[in-house]
This record gives structure tokens, C-alpha cells and sequence, in this order.
């Protein structure tokens, strides 16, 4: 079986693929490593494989065509697609709808049915990991302009989280972001920039500080924010799979940090059950990602 399929080799696919993961990049994508387990467990005979699509215009959109005449199941969208994924949908959840973004997609009669999962799994990964519901706790989300950012911060403001802070570089898309959100919070939206005079007393005042830059993604990245502005006790998670400088860094200072492993199991788990109406075996999936 190849690492992954281009559009032109739909013709080597395995003949029980029904299941995969589009996005360009694709390679690195860890999707099949949880999915495939769980549905080996679940005793569905279906195989999930990833997908390169390309990146011009229709190449999408034309690729979701071809995998609904082979009869797939659904499929995960990744970077750079999950736009084009809302705008080909019939339907959207409510996080899909507000955020302009989906990554889980399921095949009926009618067409493609949209779906973020990513929301709902940093929900469930952040009451995992730092025991508190999300939305108990005052957050600042760094990067909130990006595509994982903007879902992060829905889904706080859909919860009601008591106050949601939306760091990023300057752009027009986070006062539009946060006067998107105003109406479906409970509290007021706050936006800053990295330079900002009022970062550190907001970050000293956030439980929850996020990381949805790409700031560590690659080893030597500087980190978002000064390690000075990190306070002892406050809740640091970073969406970045492996460990990071600001990681490390809120571990040394007595902080509760946590690496993107979880949102990453509970976005897919979220996701198998859109496709199949049940959870998955969380820990088959747990195994497939070495956690």
C-alpha cells in the first residue's frame, strides 16, 4: 500500500479503502495510525488510507467526487483544505457553521455532510488532561487567526468559557473573528496582539493558555510569548503533537502543560463515530498513536 494517494493513482487504491484523510502535505498525517485500529476493532471491514490533493482550484472538489463513485464512507480534511471542505458540504454543524471550517466529512444520498471535530476533541482533551471542564476556564488562545485557532476559539465561545482572550499578529481577520463570536459568548471577546501592552496581565490572568501558532512545529522555533509571562499553576496546552520549547519551558515553571496528543485521538474519535454512529475503541486508537 503506498504512503499516500495522488489523483491520478486512485486506480492502485486498495478495494476495501472507504476512509481517509485529505490534505497537501499529507505524508506526516497520523490519522491512519489511530483510525485503522479502530476499525480492525470495531470489526469494519474498511481500510483508511491518505490522500495528496492538489492545491488549484476544483482539484478538491474533484477529488471528493471520485471518492463518492467508489463509495467512501467519509473522510478527515486537513491543512490546507478544511474551507473548501465547509463550502462543499449539504450541511454543517453548529462549529462548522461558525467557524467556516470542516474537517470530518460524511458521505449520504444527498452528498457530503460537514463536521469540526476539532472543537469538541480540545474540549474532551482539556478536561483529560488538566481536569477541569473547558468551559470553567478563562482562556487566551495564541494564533487564534489560523485555521485550528478559529475553530479553538468557537468552541470556547460556544461553551461560555468566562472570559476568551484571541492573541495574534495584526490582521483584519481577528477583529471580525472576535465580532463573530461576540454574540455566542457569554462574555466579552478580547483581542490583542503579540505586542500588545495588556499581553502579560492577560496572560497572568488566563487558566488556559493555547498555543495554535505554528511556533514549534520545528525544533529551534522561538516560542509565542516571553516564559516570563508564565505564572505557576496556569493550564498551558500546545495543539504542536510533539514536545515543544513552550512545552518544556511552562513544565519548568511550574506550569501543567500538555502536548496536541489528545486533541489529535479526540477529534478522530469524534469523527468515527459521525461515520459510524458509535465511539471507537479509544484504547485501540490510544495503541496506534503510541500514547
Amino acid at each position: 500500500m503506498l504512503p499516500f494517494y495522488s489523483t491520478d493513482q486512485l486506480d492502485q487504491l486498495p478495494t476495501d479503502a472507504r476512509l481517509g484523510v485529505i490534505g497537501n502535505p499529507i505524508a506526516h498525517s497520523k490519522s491512519p495510525q489511530m483510525q485503522q485500529p479502530a476499525l480492525d476493532a470495531a470489526g469494519i471491514p474498511a481500510r483508511y488510507v491518505r490522500f495528496l490533493a492538489g492545491t488549484e482550484e476544483g482539484a478538491f472538489e474533484a477529488l471528493l467526487g471520485q471518492l463518492a463513485e467508489r463509495g467512501f464512507i467519509g473522510v478527515n480534511v486537513t491543512v490546507p483544505f478544511k474551507k473548501r471542505a465547509h463550502d462543499a458540504a449539504v450541511s454543517l454543524d453548529p462549529l462548522a457553521q461558525l467557524s467556516g471550517a470542516v474537517n470530518t466529512l460524511v458521505r449520504r444520498a444527498d452528498g457530503w455532510h460537514g463536521y469540526n471535530t476539532d472543537g469538541p476533541g480540545f474540549s474532551r482533551a482539556i478536561e483529560e488532561c488538566f481536569g477541569r471542564p473547558l468551559r470553567e476556564m478563562r482562556v487566551l488562545i495564541m494564533g487564534a487567526c489560523g485555521g485550528a485557532g478559529s475553530a479553538l476559539a468557537c468552541q470556547c465561545a460556544l461553551e461560555g468559557c468566562p472570559t476568551l482572550t484571541l492573541v495574534n499578529r495584526p490582521r483584519p481577520e481577528l477583529e471580525r473573528l472576535a465580532a463573530k463570536l461576540a454574540p455566542h459568548s457569554g462574555a466579552p471577546v478580547t483581542t490583542l496582539h503579540f505586542d500588545s501592552p495588556e499581553l502579560p496581565a492577560s496572560v497572568a490572568q488566563a487558566d488556559l493558555i493555547v498555543n495554535a501558532t505554528s511556533l514549534g512545529l520545528h525544533e529551534g522555533d522561538p516560542m509565542p510569548i516571553s516564559p516570563d509571562l508564565l505564572q505557576p499553576g496556569q493550564c498551558v496546552y500546545d495543539i504542536v503533537t510533539h514536545e515543544t520549547a513552550l512545552h518544556r519551558t511552562a513544565t519548568a515553571r511550574g506550569c501543567r502543560a500538555a502536548t496536541g496528543q489528545g486533541m489529535l485521538l479526540w477529534q478522530g474519535a469524534i469523527a468515527f463515530e459521525h461515520w459510524f454512529g458509535q465511539l471507537p475503541d479509544i484504547p485501540a486508537m490510544r495503541h496506534g498513536l503510541g500514547l
